[in-house]
């Protein structure tokens, strides 16, 4: 009888040797062998069968034996690509990774066209951690199976190569084929998935992923720690904290799960619980450079600086690279970086590899840094590439996230919704904390004026409280749903939103205060809405002048909730649309309203402040003007600042940045807002504006402004 070959076309062995295979991939071992004894019956120095018997021995634990067939199947046939395949997983069982390798790429040299081959070596080095290699073989294993069955699973494994290498793209890619393939909602392709929405920081996406990863894998510690992550990211602290509690309960000795946990419950703003937990993962391990920092913002919150300088300081000799514990230190230290710090920041954020809101924490600290030693040029490119990375985080490319066309449209539909006061039915009257808003854009002096007002025994301040945005979301929803343009919301609708209002007093422990501030930055959005929900509660509208106001927004690391804050020219449009809706409301709501200058505030404190006071039906009290001496925590960044006296020092911070500023006052007065208040004036006319620009000298004219810096139109409509 003639044998069939090895590589022959057809036949019995043929067949007999790719079922054996084909049981062998099944786990059916014994089936295999039979296989294989049925190819010797035919031809007894078939070498593909000892190659198989070789690898169903291994795979089943006779190691020697495995290599004993192996080495009969060498004997017979050297050159046969299986042979070497199988050897490297003689090698790799056997602990000998190069020599795995090293047969794996003899291997794919012997049969290019080879799947298995190709896709063994990537995973060999994937284990080994040589993604290059991994990449370029995973990559040949698709070229080679177009119809392979287990391309699927090589896709994925190309993703992870790729997103180990931050190859964002490529990732993506090899993630398509692998759901295309049928691993849509594997929890792998979640993981991945997630893990490439937290490189690009969009935080809404990865909670999506993260949420259905913990659906397709309960319990895994990964998912949860990812789907809290996201959900702190968000602002959504109370609930990531919960999500994350028992991932730091079932290891609990594990340092960083505890400071992990610490950072979530410190964002609800639960500071004693927050710094307990701090304090127990440094108690675990001394070395924990997240326990550090998490200290360090606990003790800058409560006012004890020298503690949170420290605390800096040893978060970064734990971990140099840690970028959060730099920004941190220039705040309480002002800037003030060694030589050696400074250092070590500008290699961390040109660092490989970095998460876009990483690089971006560390370049808005190297601009505070430079701009300390007064090097204001370094400082301010320091910061435009903090915020060209910010902008990656919104649109995953360098342009802005910020719509300007929309902005203007809800400016529009909130005046003609909230045109004139309604007569309001009133609610029924409950023992509530009253609530006192304090608006403004942010840095403009909301913090300043709430700590000041909440220094009265009768106020407490609620700081940055996050449910009249999302009450207004629903609010806007319920308009479009229900076809209402104006007048009286109903008053069960009412009375349901302001419950909702009042259920975070509750949770941040503010339900037994008598009056609480609300400096929510964005509730000027709502001012029509807040006088529906609680007539009499007074809005207190503080404005800055508006290049000071940009300025001190630019510089500072804003999260996704605010996309306009990282292009001078989104940060102009938005002030103006601010000022045209402030206009509106204190044009319609009379005395509840109230506008504050910040520079008239700060100039003439006492008169000003009395002034406030007076106007929300509040009795003076010293209290007030000393504000600074008071103990009280401050979650935002003037957390510094407002433990020192109200100054005069702030008014020309612009100075220095003149030329990188330039144009910015004709241009937010070509949006119709006066440059040296921020009052809305409305549009400016062309007369106006060019006397606007001939007022500046030395300053860039309005149209290089716009087709520069602003890199837009200056109305955005």
């Amino acid at each position: 009888m003639v044998s069939t070959t090895d590589t022959g076309p057809g036949g019995e062995i043929a067949r007999l040797l790719e079922q054996a295979s084909q049981q062998r991939l099944s786990d059916a071992f014994d089936a295999a062998r039979l296989s294989c004894h049925d190819v010797f019956a035919r031809d007894p120095a078939n070498a593909s069968a000892m190659c198989l018997l070789g690898v169903c021995d291994l795979e089943t634990g006779a190691i020697e034996a495995g290599r004993a067939w192996l080495d009969k199947a060498e004997a017979v046939n050297p050159a046969l690509p299986q042979l070497h395949l199988y050897r490297s997983i003689q090698w790799e069982i056997l602990g000998e990774t190069d020599r795995a390798l090293a047969s794996a790429t003899e291997a794919t040299r012997l049969a290019p066209d080879l799947f298995d081959a190709w896709g063994r070596l990537g995973d060999l080095a994937g284990r080994a951690g040589d993604f290059v290699i991994a990449a370029n073989a995973l990559q040949q294993a698709l070229k080679a199976g177009p119809e392979h069955p287990a391309r699927p699973q090589i896709a994925l494994r190309l993703a992870g190569a790729h997103i180990e290498l931050s190859e964002i793209d490529a990732t993506r890619r090899a993630l398509d084929i692998a759901e295309q393939g049928g691993l849509g909602g594997h929890p792998d392709v979640l993981r991945l998935r997630t893990a490439l929405a937290r490189q690009a920081g969009d935080w809404t996406v990865m909670e999506t992923l993260a949420g259905r990863w913990v659906a397709a894998a309960p319990g895994d510690a990964e998912a949860l720690s990812a789907q809290a992550l996201a959900l702190g990211q968000l602002g959504f602290y109370a609930r990531a904290a919960r999500i994350y509690r028992p991932v730091a309960e079932a290891d609990p000795e594990v340092a960083d799960n505890w400071a992990a946990l610490g950072r979530l419950v410190l964002g609800a703003r639960d500071i004693p619980a927050a710094e307990a937990l701090f304090e127990r993962a440094l108690a675990l391990d001394a070395h924990n450079a997240e326990a550090a920092f998490g200290l360090a913002r606990v003790h800058t919150f409560l006012g004890r600086f020298e503690q949170a300088e420290a605390m800096c300081r040893r978060a970064i000799e734990i971990d140099p690279g840690h970028l959060e514990a730099y920004g941190q230190l220039c705040e309480v230290a002002s800037g003030r970086l060694s030589d050696s710090e400074l250092d070590a920041l500008r290699a961390g954020v040109e660092a490989g590899g970095l998460a876009v809101d990483r690089q971006a924490i560390g370049l808005f600290a190297l601009g505070d840094a430079l701009h300390q030693r007064k090097q204001p040029h370094d400082a301010f490119q320091a910061w435009t590439r903090a915020n060209a990375t910010k902008k990656i985080q919104h649109r995953h490319t360098g342009s802005t996230g910020y719509d300007r066309a929309a902005q203007a449209a809800l400016t529009d539909q909130l005046i003609t919704m909230f045109a004139a006061p309604s007569e309001l039915v009133p609610l029924p009257e409950v023992k509530i904390a009253r609530p006192i808003f304090i608006v403004g854009m942010p840095r403009s002096g909301t913090t300043l004026i709430e700590a000041a007002i909440s220094a009265h025994d009768e106020v407490t301040a609620g700081g940055e409280l996050s449910v009249m945005p999302f009450i207004l979301d629903e609010f806007t929803a319920w308009a479009r749903r229900t076809g209402w343009t104006g007048g009286e919301i109903p008053v069960l609708q009412r009375m349901a939103w302001r419950e909702r209002y009042f259920s975070q007093h509750a949770e941040f422990g503010l339900d037994q205060a008598q009056w609480v501030t609300d400096k929510q930055p964005s509730n000027f959005l709502a001012v029509g809405l807040i006088h529906q929900l609680f007539p009499e509660a007074p809005v207190i509208h503080i404005r800055r002048r508006p290049v000071e106001t940009a300025f001190s927004i630019f510089r500072r690391n804003f999260s996704r909730q605010w996309p306009f804050a990282h292009d001078l020219g989104d940060i102009a449009h938005y002030y103006a649309q601010h000022a045209r809706l402030c206009a509106h409301w204190e044009a319609t709501l009379g005395r509840r309203y109230t506008t504050l200058q910040y520079e008239a505030l700060v100039a003439d404190f006492e008169a000003r402040l009395r002034y406030v006071i007076a106007r929300t039906g509040l009795g003076w009290s010293r209290k007030c003007l000393d504000f600074h001496l008071q103990d009280r925590s401050v979650m935002t960044f003037s957390s510094v600042q407002v433990r020192k006296p109200a100054s005069t020092g702030h008014l020309n911070t612009t100075a220095a940045y003149a030329d990188d500023l330039a144009g910015f006052d004709a241009a937010i007065a070509a949006l119709g807002v006066d440059p040296v208040t921020g009052a809305w004036r409305g549009e400016a006319g062309p007369d106006e504006t060019i006397a606007q620009e001939r007022s500046s000298p030395g300053k860039r004219g309005l149209g290089s402004i716009l087709g520069g810096m602003f890199g837009g139109a200056a109305r955005g409509e």
